[in-house]
């Protein structure tokens, strides 16, 4: 009989209770607008984002892992800035998923790093190595879970992704575990993935990558570094896609130095994209007949006509050649400056300064 009362006014208990409401979905317009959101939260003020999925690529022995390792340390060392850039990180930890280099590989080139950016080895436990990536996205919900971090480095994609790299769909959908961890912790994954064979000597773009355009279109930021077509130790850090970004940090590069410790410093230079792609012989035949029909006071669409492409193309040809001849070179000590090479000279740009009038070509952002 006591049980029987017990069950009873405990049924009696919840008949009375409330229903709670359930949360909803969907978010309004005005509570989106009342959070007084005036500027994306980023990691490494103004490029990386605080969270989502973003993407370094490149041809083979530019850098790549050491540029994502330097970045890791920089962070778990609470360094105030990255290449001159603030940091911004919560709980200056990160995790470095690894499946090219083992962990003698890794203890090689951490310690080369870390001695030569003089970092207190304490801080070094702030990092992270997996190379066991069985159940990758478990591993990693479980281990963020318990212990938050900045970000997550994962090198490399194609090692981890098993699908076909053109299936646009599959593709998105191995992102998408990411991305929701990335969205859950509210930190930011950071993929290295490689560029086609040849792309060295296209100019920088996201459609140099490997692979299905449904790895580029979901990242929200997508970086291309290559090695100075001159100069090894010099390497180019090209933001070639940046949701959030305006166009200005788009069409240049960043000139690093690449130190004999594989850190990176900054010159201070930037490199028009165009500048960076190798001038072939037919490129340069072509700037040739162009600038020989110039002078002959053709205008571009003449010109363009003859050669056979668009008037708009003639003027891409003509920077393209001219700016691969320019060599920048950085004023008092790398402030950001540049003058020529005293080397090169000046009459290409005295010959297109004037001859442009009345060729109604536009200004290419480049």
């Amino acid at each position: 009989m006591a049980k029987r009362k017990i069950k009873e006014l405990l049924q009696a208990d919840l008949e009375k209770a409330q229903p709670q409401e359930q949360k909803s979905d969907f978010i309004s317009a005005k509570v989106l607008y009342e959070r007084d959101v005036e500027n994306i939260p980023t990691l490494v003020e103004p490029i990386l984002p605080k969270s989502g999925i973003v993407c370094i690529a490149g041809a083979s022995d530019t850098g790549k892992s050491a540029f994502l390792r330097f970045l890791a340390l920089s962070i778990v060392s609470e360094s105030k800035s990255f290449l001159g850039m603030a940091i911004n990180a919560e709980y200056h930890k990160a995790i470095y998923v690894s499946t090219e280099d083992d962990e003698t590989a890794i203890c090689y080139l951490i310690r080369r790093q870390a001695k030569d950016m003089n970092i207190n080895t304490e801080l070094l436990g702030n990092m992270k190595f997996l190379f066991n990536v069985t159940d990758l996205t478990k591993k990693l919900d479980e281990q963020l879970e318990s212990e938050p971090v900045d970000v997550v480095f994962i090198d490399c994609f194609s090692d981890l992704y098993g699908g076909e790299m053109n299936q646009n769909n599959k593709v998105r959908t191995f992102l998408n575990e990411f991305e929701q961890l990335a969205n859950k912790y509210q930190c930011l994954f950071f993929f290295l993935h490689h560029c086609g064979k040849r792309t060295e000597e296209l100019a920088p773009s996201k459609n140099n990558l490997i692979g299905s355009q449904g790895l580029e279109a979901k990242m929200r930021l997508v970086m291309e570094l290559r090695s100075d077509l001159q100069n090894p130790d010099i390497k180019h850090l090209c933001i070639v896609k940046g949701n959030y970004l305006p166009a200005q940090y788009k069409y240049e590069s960043y000139d690093l130095r690449f130190s004999e410790n594989m850190c990176f410093s900054d010159t201070g230079n930037r490199t028009p994209f165009e500048a960076l792609a190798k001038v072939d012989d037919t490129t340069g035949e072509k700037y040739e007949r162009i600038m020989q029909m110039k002078r002959q006071g053709k205008t571009y669409e003449q010109i363009g006509s003859e050669i056979g492409c668009t008037k708009g193309n003639v003027s891409k040809i003509i920077r393209r050649v001219e700016r691969s001849l320019l060599v920048p070179k950085p004023l008092d000590g790398g402030n950001g400056n540049t003058e020529t090479d005293s080397n090169v000279s000046n009459v290409f740009l005295k010959e297109t300064e004037g001859n442009n009038k009345g060729n109604d070509e536009e200004v290419l952002p480049f």
